[in-house]
């Protein structure tokens, strides 16, 4: 079993058999959307349509990148609108940056890169370049072939302690 629910109210994930159980299912991709978007635990009052991005989300969209499955089309649509919402909440937040991160791993791992403007998530990057996941996220998205090895990593902290406007990297590129 994927989960399992504590009296607690805690969603408590086995992390050693996340990727068995991913792998084992026949879309992958649309059972960790499923998680997000419905969870066995509401963490808003009725009525509210704000999506909640946990660190047990984290650690799906983690296991979900390391399979890379196919998405399919109307996954895919749906994952965009996942990121549509997480974009809304962050705008509102920008200092959750489990939010920040499930929203570049949901770009990432869904093909959603092209679809939103490069220059705001640059700037999220800035957000969360403490994490590990930041760097990896970083490559992946298509942005350290732009700016090449350690340049990266330290645009980010740049980014992150506002030291570097997100306009230098632009320019360098234009």
């Amino acid at each position: 079993m994927l989960l399992s629910c504590e009296q607690t109210d805690e969603l408590e994930l086995f992390d050693d058999d996340i990727l068995g159980n991913l792998q084992g299912t026949s879309d992958p991709s649309k059972v960790v959307l499923d998680i997000i978007q419905n969870p066995i635990i509401k963490k808003c009052k009725i009525g509210d349509d704000v999506v909640i991005i946990d660190d047990s989300h984290i650690l799906l969209l983690e296991e979900l990148r390391k399979i890379s499955p196919d998405i399919r089309p109307h996954v895919q649509e749906e994952a965009m609108e996942l990121a549509l919402d997480l974009k809304a909440n962050i705008s509102q937040n920008t200092e959750n940056s489990t939010a920040v991160i499930g929203f570049l791993l949901l770009q990432s791992i869904y093909g959603l890169v092209p679809s939103f403007d490069e220059e705001e998530v640059l700037k999220l990057f800035g957000l969360v370049s403490q994490h590990n996941i930041a760097v990896e996220l970083f490559g992946a998205m298509g942005f350290a072939d732009k700016i090449s090895g350690k340049i990266s990593i330290i645009c980010l902290v740049f980014l992150s302690y506002g030291v570097m406007d997100h306009h230098i990297y632009t320019h360098e590129n234009n």
